[in-house]
């Protein structure tokens, strides 16, 4: 069965990041925070959960006040008819942060694509939001990476190519569907975080100690996800490893609040997949 959603804002999995005390740092910014902004999110209940329904509505609300901080519009259409195209929209999350926000749910509502067809129930939020723009230094490292497979089976193993055209430290984090991020590279088992200039790395490599095997979350036919790579000029003061020093998930706010220290200095790409399961 497809997935209805109605197309208010356009990431599947981003963001909400409530940062206690985040006007305390200015001076150590670069970007700005544009406040008070008010935007609405839906989302039809249709091939999926209730509870997928309510969180990609709230998603899809945090991104269109994203859009209208960043002046930007990434909106694709009306209805989102796949988890492949809705995890597309995990690309857009760089274009800003919500570092505070309140939301109010709002009442039932339908979605009808036209009168032969019955009215779907729909999910309605709006948020007041604060949103942190990042400005990025002029440096780049010239990151490149691609993913083995845009849709996977349960089961099936993930693995990337990386390149820099110069030398750069970088680290991989992975965008779950339950809202949390984990870091998966460094690790407790490699640590050589570097690319060389012009030189490309396969991750995980084929003597890797570790897999990237995906799956489903529990009960969940579909689910979209993402990678998160971020690279920075290797002669920067980033100590990665001192932002993000567990090896457990985190959730989301925390850990776009922990990646705003530095969200001005680094680049960044989205890998999104679709994970399907047996």
């Amino acid at each position: 069965m497809n997935s209805y959603c109605r197309c208010l804002g356009v990431i599947l999995l981003l963001i909400c990041m409530v940062i206690p005390g985040y006007a305390a740092d200015k001076s150590k910014r670069k970007g700005e925070i544009v406040k008070n902004i008010s935007a609405e999110g839906a989302c039809a209940i249709v091939g999926m959960s209730a509870e997928q329904s309510q969180l990609i509505a709230l998603q899809r609300a945090r991104v269109a006040a994203i859009e209208q901080a960043a002046g930007v519009s990434v909106t694709a259409g009306t209805l989102v008819t796949n988890f492949t195209v809705a995890a597309d929209f995990i690309k857009t999350y760089a274009r800003g942060f919500i570092v505070r926000e309140k939301a109010a749910w709002l009442p039932l509502g339908q979605y009808q694509k036209d009168s032969s067809v019955a009215p779907i129930p729909e999910y309605r939020v709006r948020i007041t939001a604060d949103v942190y723009v990042p400005k990025k230094t002029k440096t780049s490292v010239g990151l490149q990476a691609k993913l083995n497979n845009s849709v996977f089976r349960g089961g099936e193993k993930a693995a990337f190519t990386l390149k820099a055209s110069r030398r750069a430290g970088f680290a991989i984090f992975n965008i779950m569907a339950d809202d949390r991020v984990a870091m998966i590279y460094p690790n407790a088992h490699e640590t050589g975080n570097i690319l060389e200039s012009g030189k490309e790395m396969t991750f995980p490599a084929k003597d890797a100690k570790i897999e990237l095997e995906v799956q489903t979350l529990p009960g969940h036919k579909r689910d979209a996800e993402a990678y998160l790579i971020i690279a920075w000029d290797s002669a920067a003061d980033i100590r990665i490893l001192d932002i993000f020093p567990e090896a457990e998930p985190v959730s989301v706010p925390e850990f776009f609040a922990r990646l705003m220290k530095i969200a001005d200095r680094i680049e960044d790409m989205i890998l999104p997949y679709e994970v399907v399961a047996e």
